[in-house]
């Protein structure tokens, strides 16, 4: 099959990522220290997510798969208040991603000013993403935090982990929108949460 240039580009950068991963798995685990060895739940997460990426690139590209299989949503905790009754609720949202690869970020980040201004050339998305900061804002911009969380791993960003509360809000803490958004959190006034919960253990 004839696959265009870009796509076996990528494909293959899964790949070398994937072995870099492997072998970077297997020595630490020939030098863990014992159970539950940082180094090595890091370098199992690296493998989970090389081996994910690779799996959805080569069936994007190829309509094959490979024999891994990758739980559909990270595991969560809940918490639900069914007598919550609130006239003004806010919504809080952390997701945490630790940063893997820079290049990668930059290039996801200068993709994101060029589809925010696409009559601009490829020069001005240059000068303007130099840095992993820039590019989170220019993707953020171009796709919300959710589209960011879509593109995190594609963009070098291995997911941490994350939590989202919903909590009532007094009168006072509304003014606190821009001034400080996550001061008024308070797990008595919870009436729904859920812990996004990554595994780094093997």
């Amino acid at each position: 099959m004839t696959m265009p240039p870009h796509d076996a580009e990528r494909l293959q950068a899964a790949l070398d990522d994937l072995t870099d991963a492997l072998e970077a798995h297997l020595n630490a685990c020939l030098a863990r220290t014992g159970e539950s060895d940082p180094v090595v739940q890091a370098a199992y997460n690296k493998l989970r997510i090389a081996a994910d990426r690779y799996d959805d690139l080569l069936f994007d590209a190829t309509e094959e798969v490979t024999p891994w299989e990758f739980p559909e949503e990270p595991p969560s905790l809940e918490y639900e208040d069914l007598d919550a009754e609130a006239g003004v609720v806010g919504v809080l949202v952390r997701r945490d991603y630790e940063i893997d690869d820079t290049d990668r970020l930059i290039v996801a980040g200068r993709e994101a000013y060029g589809e925010l201004y696409p009559q601009d050339p490829h020069e001005s998305a240059v000068a303007d993403v130099s840095h992993p900061g820039r590019a989170l804002y220019q993707m953020l911009h171009a796709y919300g935090v959710d589209g960011l969380d879509e593109r995190a791993e594609d963009a070098g960003l291995l997911p941490r982990g994350g939590t989202v509360w919903v909590q009532a809000l007094g009168p006072a803490d509304e003014e606190t929108l821009t001034t400080d958004p996550f001061g008024v959190a308070d797990e008595d006034l919870l009436a729904y949460r859920v812990d996004e919960i990554i595994h780094t253990d093997d």
